[in-house]
């Protein structure tokens, strides 16, 4: 079996200025036995319309001066607006290479672009925590990446360049991460963002005052107090009206204790010993839900968790509300093993295509942060050991597992997904796959709409879109 080892590689091609294909990375890849090298080459489509024939052409420069062109002509290309492409490889003379220049010479009609120009990394935001955490809430609310959209944008004559550091050619969203270019000089705006902080908590603030429960009055009074410091619209005069109930609600609380005069030593004595009222209703529903989980038995399925609205996944969507449904695929030591019955949601395994493992990616920081913080309740929270996960393959080769837990549909259109477990694995070099991997890759294994697990060499890179299904460890006692 051929190995192949990286040679070159330029991961920040110059891109001519106005073009709708911008070509995103140009490599060289040797196999190590025979020495032969090949040319692989990815590109994006940075417009607004779709692009039926691509043209461009690679020139690459030898350690002796030497020089080499190849064409690439996709009559074919067929590429959407916003999508990646990565044409076939193709061997070529050189073996070893200090320079190349890529060049688009046709997108359709077009056949005249601007001239090469560098795309340097957006500029790091000048923002405090408490601003920066105001943003991504901002940027989750508009269906935006907020871990690749982490720099300043840029605004140019016809294009623009996004935070996440993709280029868009006349695109109201960024084609990589979603953000709304409209949006983005507010949201690198500390005093937009500081504002828009302080008009969320007073609405929540506000918000609370209506439940009724004096707990949850006082900390909304104290919100409101600070604002109020601050100067912030009728938020004293809120305060004021917080103060007002909470008085209101002691005074309920002082009639209510004069009429159990007689017993107000027990009671205190009780009350001393005893966990609160909120904490007996905690502790019941968290029963309740354990009950429920281990009356399944292995195959049967279970409700934990919502599709939250507050995830921009769901909001606006059929789903957004209704509860999530677990398969029970385990059970050990007093905890159960949970999957989800469907593909909860599609996103790269990880978005930079280099994680080592399955911690160190995009798609587990999504599912530890914003997935389990707005999908959970704080009682299912406090029955959840240990990291939302997603299975590894070794589990999934158990003989036991149903036909309903291989075959995943997604939530959102009903189709059957392909999708992700939770190893990683370093391309070897397999002579069916030279032509769009190189060695040492880091791919991610998944599992087939078929129910098959695809290793390594066989699976998908780490930045292709797939289902996710998630799984969890729920205490049974």
């Amino acid at each position: 079996m051929s190995k192949y080892k990286i040679v070159y590689r330029d991961a920040n091609p110059s891109w001519q200025e106005l073009c709708p294909v911008r070509v995103l990375a140009v490599q060289v890849s040797r196999d190590t036995e025979t020495g032969a090298c090949f040319l692989q080459t990815k590109i994006v489509n940075v417009s607004t319309k779709p692009i039926g024939r691509i043209e461009f052409t690679v020139g690459l420069e030898g350690e002796g001066g030497e020089t080499e062109t190849v064409d690439f002509s996709l009559l074919d290309a067929d590429l959407p607006a916003g999508e990646v492409l990565r044409p076939k490889a193709v061997r070529i003379k050189l073996s070893v290479i200090t320079g190349s220049r890529a060049v688009v010479t046709r997108a359709d009609g077009e056949t005249s672009f601007g001239d090469p120009i560098d795309i340097d990394s957006p500029a790091p935001l000048a923002l405090t925590g408490v601003e920066e955490s105001e943003r991504d809430v901002l940027l989750s609310e508009m269906g935006a990446d907020t871990f690749k959209c982490s720099g300043v944008h840029s605004e140019h004559d016809g294009w623009w360049q996004c935070g996440c550091g993709a280029v868009n050619l006349k695109r109201d969203t960024c084609w990589n991460c979603s953000a709304v270019c409209e949006k983005l000089a507010d949201l690198e705006d500390p005093a937009f963002l500081d504002e828009s902080r302080r008009d969320r908590v007073y609405k929540t603030s506000v918000a609370i005052l209506e439940k009724g429960n004096r707990k949850e009055a006082e900390a909304a009074k104290e919100s409101l107090e600070r604002l109020a410091e601050q100067g912030y619209g009728d938020s004293g005069e809120k305060a004021r009206e917080a103060g007002a109930k909470i008085a209101n609600l002691s005074k309920r609380r002082k009639k209510i204790a004069v009429a159990a005069v007689a017993g107000i030593v027990l009671l205190a004595v009780m009350v001393a010993i005893s966990p609160l009222p909120s904490m007996l209703e905690a502790r019941a529903d968290m029963k309740a839900e354990q009950e429920t989980i281990d009356s399944k038995s292995i195959g049967q399925t279970v409700e934990f968790g919502t599709y939250s609205e507050d995830l921009s996944t769901y909001k606006g969507t059929s789903v957004a509300g209704r509860p999530i449904r677990w398969i029970v695929v385990d059970k050990e030591d007093g905890r159960a093993l949970l999957v989800t019955q469907k593909c909860i949601d599609e996103m790269a395994f990880d978005t930079q295509g280099d994680a080592i493992d399955f911690k160190s990616s995009s798609l587990y920081d999504y599912l530890n942060g914003s997935f389990r913080d707005f999908a959970f309740s704080d009682v299912e929270r406090g029955l959840i050991d240990g990291d939302v996960t997603i299975l590894n393959t070794s589990l999934l080769c158990e003989p036991a597992l149903s036909d309903d837990f291989r075959y995943a549909k997604s939530v959102k259109d009903d189709k059957v997904k392909d999708w992700w477990t939770s190893t990683v694995e370093k391309y070897g070099g397999s002579s069916d796959y030279r032509d769009f991997y190189y060695v040492g890759q880091p791919l991610a294994n998944y599992v087939c709409k078929w129910g098959d697990i695809k290793f390594g060499d066989d699976g998908s890179e780490q930045d292709e879109v797939l289902g996710v299904r998630p799984a969890i460890w729920v205490k049974l006692n």
